[in-house]
């Protein structure tokens, strides 16, 4: 397993992993947001920035995709658009790669506060990784999904 930045070239297959969580884990309207947000990153990633997006390969095929925004203002950086291919669950690639965006983010930002959001179907996983949920906004992404706001503790 090799983990290393976005390039645009990753894009189909980001997408492709984002498709095998759907509906469960994300609506259909986030797909679109999604795409939009992969153009953007070429633009927006640097190596030591304060957005990097990063995917997981195996066998040369993108199984996980994830990154983090870090925002100087309020010292937090929050973990975006973390995913692993919904056929690969429960084996380990998640946390793996979970603990090693939050370690770049303490790598780069040393005293950062560290959040994200998810869903009623992930919190329990982000729990086991230290995270306590701050809100809870029902339907929030969608009818039946709702959003879990998250801090590292």
């Amino acid at each position: 397993m090799t983990i290393r930045p976005y390039v645009a070239a990753d894009k189909e297959k980001c997408i492709a992993t984002f498709k095998s969580n759907m509906p469960k884990y994300f609506a259909e309207h986030e797909l679109a947001d999604f795409e939009e947000w992969l153009d953007e990153q070429p633009e927006r990633h640097t190596v030591g920035g304060t957005d990097e997006y990063f995917v997981v390969e195996l066998d040369d095929k993108i199984i996980a995709c994830g990154g983090y925004a870090y925002d100087k203002e309020k010292n937090e950086a929050r973990l975006t658009w973390g995913l692993v291919n919904n056929s690969l669950h429960k084996q380990g690639i998640g946390r793996m790669f979970v603990e090693y965006r939050v370690k770049a983010v303490k790598n780069q930002f040393p005293s950062c506060h560290i959040a994200l959001d998810t869903t009623q179907h992930v919190y329990p996983f982000f729990e086991k990784l230290g995270f306590k949920t701050t809100q809870v906004t029902e339907n929030f992404y969608s009818e039946g999904l709702h959003r879990y706001d998250m801090e590292l503790c």
